[in-house]
């Protein structure tokens, strides 16, 4: 059908309304969010239209910055591919303080749009083409003309285009001094994953950001034995939270971290599917059952919860409502509390052991060597290693290759990946620091074929409780008759007398 009866769009609230929107509280990442909001309820919303029309369909946000020389946002352009704003919205879209029939969603307040622009920048437009229909519009807003000329509508210009098109693109100018500085941008990537990791997660939608797809790194959990009996098996530090209370609903997780981390305890809430509460590293939600600032329960403690029963802010980043929340959580508190899985002690209690610490140290000073080094390229005809500059970190080495039988549940408590060349080629050595077994060192080659080669020493070996915990040299040790001993197996040759003609050349060379 033909939809070019459009010609204007209404946006009368008061010209003097839109120049104090810059002036609005807020933060980048959530301005931003603001145009995911939308394209992902457009994709909710027409989902399987959009499926019929491309069976393989994902849909895919980009935000993309241009910068100034002083390395300040000139222009910003967001677009995205899902179902565009069809004409029956499309008044509503550029209306300010229009709310949506259906306010379910995620553009509730019908306020994101219009007010994520302005306080960006002050000039911007918008081209959106709907599926279905056969025309693409654009509306063009300067604030300046807008306030001069008191505007109370703008014209819509049209273009023919495909009905199976479907796209929104919105490009802002003029910034304000909200605009984006280059040297955050890493922490606004960082936010903006945050906020949509459940859908990062699900793999239901991608989003770059100035060319970079984000993704999600998830925090590892806490995996160890209860602190009231360290002879138990280790448990997984994890609850499942599905819980009501009078009209609310808490419905993710609750945890204790593997490792102390101040940008990674507390609280993260959703509503609808997205973060409200935490993206941010410094906004995270702590409740009383978190403990005081300082305690192990307030480093350790972490959780994801999607609410129900609460109303958010107009640009998303705060809940309302929170006594309600507090006694919520409380509440939650008493009911995942249980003489057999009391996290609350566990967080409390729970120390890293001396081993432990040394295992952290040896994996942080691996990871920051610097990223040119040697690493050894091994002749096993001459015997003699010869040193070749790359962009690989240095290497670790192996042990034996008998496999090795474990009398209990291995947990690997550390773990360096490195690169190693034999006879030209390069092998991958994973070196796993773990708390089982009965050997020293060994090795498991079963992904041979992959090039990949495992090297576990047992922390927990008599020989560390007899000369103290491993250190560097120690280390180094192990790794070079790891390595020799694979080498001279490659050789041709598992002798004894060629294994330390290579553990004699390679000591040389060896670092940790």
């Amino acid at each position: 059908m033909n939809n070019k009866g459009l010609q204007s769009v209404k946006i009368n609230i008061g010209s003097n309304m839109y120049s104090r929107f810059s002036d609005l509280p807020n933060t980048v990442p959530h301005v931003l969010a603001e145009f995911i909001d939308n394209a992902l309820q457009s994709y909710y919303d027409n989902k399987s239209t959009l499926f019929a029309n491309n069976a393989d369909f994902k849909l895919i946000v980009k935000i993309d910055i241009e910068w100034n020389e002083d390395n300040r946002a000139s222009k910003i352009v967001i677009s995205d591919n899902a179902a565009g704003i069809s004409e029956q919205k499309y008044e509503s879209a550029f209306m300010p303080a229009k709310t949506p029939e259906d306010n379910t969603g995620l553009n509730e307040y019908g306020m994101g749009l219009k007010t994520a622009v302005l306080w960006l920048g002050e000039t911007w437009t918008v081209k959106t083409k709907a599926l279905g229909e056969n025309v693409e519009r654009t509306v063009r807003f300067n604030l300046n003309e807008v306030t001069l000329n008191e505007l109370e509508e703008l014209p819509v210009e049209t273009s023919y285009q495909e009905p199976s098109e479907h796209y929104t693109v919105i490009t802002i100018t003029d910034p304000t001094k909200n605009s984006p500085v280059k040297r955050n941008l890493d922490k606004i990537r960082g936010d903006i994953a945050s906020i949509y990791r459940k859908s990062l997660r699900t793999n239901e939608m991608q989003i770059f950001v100035c060319g970079e797809m984000l993704t999600f790194s998830e925090y590892p959990v806490l995996i160890a034995s209860p602190v009231w009996d360290n002879t138990a098996s280790p448990i997984i530090w994890k609850k499942e939270v599905d819980f009501s209370f009078r009209n609310y609903k808490a419905k993710g997780f609750i945890a204790l971290l593997r490792d102390i981390d101040s940008t990674k305890n507390g609280f993260v809430l959703f509503r609808r599917g997205r973060v409200v509460v935490g993206a941010e590293t410094d906004g995270r939600y702590f409740p009383k059952m978190s403990g005081s600032v300082g305690t192990f329960t307030y480093k350790r403690l972490f959780g994801e919860l999607e609410l129900e029963g609460f109303s958010v802010s107009f640009n998303k980043n705060a809940i309302q409502d929170k006594d309600n929340l507090e006694a919520l959580m409380d509440a939650l508190k008493s009911e995942i509390r249980t003489p057999e899985f009391d996290i609350f002690k566990q967080a409390e209690n729970y120390r890293l052991n001396e081993t432990k610490k040394v295992i952290k140290k040896l994996v942080k000073k691996h990871d920051q060597n610097v990223k040119k080094v040697e690493t050894i390229t091994i002749n096993t005809q001459t015997k003699k290693p010869e040193a070749k500059l790359t962009q690989h970190p240095l290497i670790k080495e192996s042990s034996t290759e008998e496999k090795h039988e474990q009398d209990q549940p291995e947990i690997v408590l550390g773990e360096t990946i490195d690169r190693y060349r034999i006879d030209g080629k390069t092998y991958k050595l994973n070196v796993e620091y773990v708390s089982s077994g009965n050997e020293l060192f060994w090795s498991d080659i079963n992904r041979i074929d992959e090039g990949v080669i495992i090297c576990k020493i047992n922390m927990e070996h008599i020989f560390f409780r007899h000369f103290g915990n491993p250190t560097d040299s120690v280390i180094a040790l192990i790794k070079t008759i790891a390595v020799s001993k694979f080498a001279a197996k490659t050789s041709g040759n598992d002798t004894t007398a060629e294994m330390m003609e290579f553990f004699n050349e390679l000591i040389k060379q060896t670092k940790v």
